[in-house]
């Protein structure tokens, strides 16, 4: 159960196990965050019925690094999935863990996108100012993890374990 209970408000409704239910906007904060693993899904799932909609991952083919930096964020979501009391101890620290995660992938975001920035002879409204919207983006999201008390409880909440031991005084 929650160490200091916000107040009650229909935002801040309990789960099954009593613990804070997983908002729908975080789970569009995972998605915006972990934007290269979803394009991928949706590239990979259009490209049976249009072979062109892989032009969408650019000259490069599939971004190995960009995706390799959002691993953290895409653990987390499963994390965010298996909240539940027979989940293992993966999911359980890797919650615990889920403001750092979220700050971590920011951070690896931004500075892929500055990267390539950087290195792009001229900036053109797409993909160059999307890309800097969407890394603002992550780094209000990370900002939001730290400044919103809900997640701050929503992150130190686990369903307990049915088999666990009482805590020892």
């Amino acid at each position: 159960m929650a160490k200091n209970p916000l107040p009650h408000d229909a935002a801040f409704e309990l789960d099954r196990h009593g613990v804070l239910r997983v908002p729908a906007l975080l789970w569009v904060a995972f998605a915006l965050m972990a934007r290269h693993w979803v394009l991928l899904i949706v590239i990979g799932a259009s490209a049976r019925r249009e072979g062109s909609s892989v032009l969408l991952l650019g000259d490069g083919g599939i971004p190995w690094v960009a995706l390799s930096m959002e691993v953290p964020i895409v653990l987390l979501a499963l994390a965010a999935f298996n909240r539940q009391p027979g989940a293992g101890a993966w999911a359980r620290g890797l919650w615990k863990r889920g403001r750092e995660i979220v700050a971590l992938t920011a951070a690896l975001n931004v500075g892929w996108t500055a990267n390539l920035l950087i290195k792009s002879d001229y900036w053109t409204p797409w993909p160059e100012l999307f890309l800097a919207s969407c890394s603002l983006i992550d780094a209000a999201i990370a900002l939001s993890m730290y400044t919103t008390p809900y997640y701050r409880q929503l992150f130190d909440e686990f369903p307990a374990r049915p088999w666990a031991e009482p805590p020892t005084p």
